[in-house]
């Protein structure tokens, strides 16, 4: 065989080898794409778009273990030994530097939990050290109401004064599908509407005496963040103290109760108590100090989510990158 053959055979390898790693490289620590898997961000995002994410925002996220890396997991996906440790990190967190810190209202993309697989995008409405109170639906952080985009939706109750001109206006916005009649009138309902659609309805005057639709606390209220006393609800909670890096609590019952699972999920402090003492990894403590950074995330679609008003604050470790752009829109479930 000539030398020439075997040239040809290296620097197609090489080639080859060249774009497997671009890729690679490009999808750990530059772009990547997702799917939106829910209607928690309408009216901004919508089940089934396909969106970019910019990693480079806020620095790539290092792998923590061999199936974060792309392509290479295959390979241990195959081995039952690496198979039983998927859930555990290999290595310590760290990320690269970003070209931008986190801010009140970016939309970014993040893993749930520690398993990889379960993968969202919501809006952060909360900084590391913020102090978070949520009154009759209204966000407010460090006592300042918090302006919420005009994709933000929440459920309104309220009066049909012209219903022609009410059906008009919701036909061209495509949201009869949210309308809800209430018993025992025809002229009242209910609706999810954003603050821009709302502003809409307002301005061609066919509805009055419009409510939002405030949750009320009840025996069978569904699962959010609590201390051991409170009354929560989704629009109705705190203050509470979003934790940051070096931030130190007492360790109390409210606190124990508030942040516990974060001291055991994601700070590897495993913190007990017993008979009024707390002890974090088998010894006596009076006090706490945070490890990582935290961010309280919540959907734009607030009747249609589970944010961190249920499942908790969100560890800086589990952010992925920055919502970019949408490559393809799946708006009434038609591309575009």
């Amino acid at each position: 065989m000539k030398p020439s053959f075997f040239k040809k055979i290296i620097k197609c390898i090489v080639v080859f080898l060249f774009v497997l790693s671009s890729l690679i490289l490009t999808k750990l620590f530059i772009l990547d794409v997702f799917k939106i898997p829910s209607s928690s961000m309408e009216n901004l995002l919508y089940p089934g778009d396909i969106i970019v994410v910019n990693k480079l925002k806020y620095g790539p996220k290092l792998p923590r273990s061999p199936f974060d890396i792309p392509l290479v997991n295959l390979a241990f996906y195959k081995n039952k030994n690496a198979l039983s440790k998927i859930k555990s990190n290999w290595w310590n967190y760290n990320r690269l530097a970003g070209t931008t810190a986190i801010k009140t209202g970016d939309v970014f993309v993040f893993s749930l939990d520690i398993s990889r697989k379960y993968f969202v995008v919501k809006r952060c409405v909360g900084l590391p050290g913020d102090t978070i109170k949520i009154i009759k639906g209204e966000v407010y952080t460090n006592s300042r109401r918090y302006n919420s985009p005009e994709t933000v939706k929440n459920s309104y109750r309220f009066k049909l004064k012209n219903k022609k001109k009410f059906f008009t206006i919701i036909d061209s916005l495509e949201i009869e599908e949210n309308l809800i009649y209430n018993k025992g009138s025809a002229n009242w309902a209910s609706a999810l509407f954003s603050k821009h659609e709302l502003q809409l309805i307002r301005r061609i005057n066919c509805i009055d005496s419009i409510k939002k639709n405030v949750d009320i606390f009840n025996g069978a209220q569904q699962e959010v963040i609590k201390t051991t006393n409170s009354r929560w609800t989704l629009d109705d909670m705190g203050p509470v103290i979003i934790p940051k890096r070096g931030m130190e609590i007492n360790l109390n019952p409210d606190t124990f109760v508030l942040y516990n699972k974060i001291f055991n999920l994601f700070e590897n402090s495993i913190i007990t108590q017993q008979n009024g003492t707390y002890f974090i990894n088998g010894k006596k403590a009076t006090r706490y100090k945070f490890k990582l950074n935290y961010y309280f995330m919540m959907g734009d679609n607030r009747k249609g989510t589970s944010d961190s008003r249920s499942w908790g604050f969100l560890p800086e470790s589990n952010v992925i990158g920055k919502v970019q752009c949408v490559l393809f829109s799946n708006k009434n479930n038609k591309n575009e």
